[in-house]
């Protein structure tokens, strides 16, 4: 059985604007982070590929509230330990990966 992971600090509410240009990697990466999160976030200039498209759809089907808008889009996070995305996770792969140290 993995080893538990142990919060000792509690991290401090990010309530920043970060501003990069728009690409594939970075779009995707904010997709995740963000649905993983809680509270809302918004992304504006979004790359609109056929990954990041899927990337949300995905994201979408695990429960994750995603909004396009007319210049950006709105990711409302299911946050990371939620156990309805375990349950829709483990019945939608055939193989559960559990990370060890």
């Amino acid at each position: 059985m993995p080893k538990p992971i142990i919060v000792k600090k509690k991290i401090m509410p990010f309530n920043k604007v970060i501003t990069v240009n728009g690409d594939k990697s970075l779009s995707i990466r904010w997709a995740l982070l963000a649905s993983q999160g809680i509270g809302k976030s918004r992304a504006y200039n979004l790359l609109k590929s056929l990954d990041v498209i899927s990337t949300l759809n995905c994201l979408k089907k695990l429960g994750t509230r995603i909004k396009f808008k007319k210049n950006f889009l709105k990711n409302k996070g299911m946050e990371l330990n939620n156990n309805f995305i375990k349950k829709k996770l483990s019945s939608m792969l055939a193989i559960q990966v559990h990370l060890v140290d």
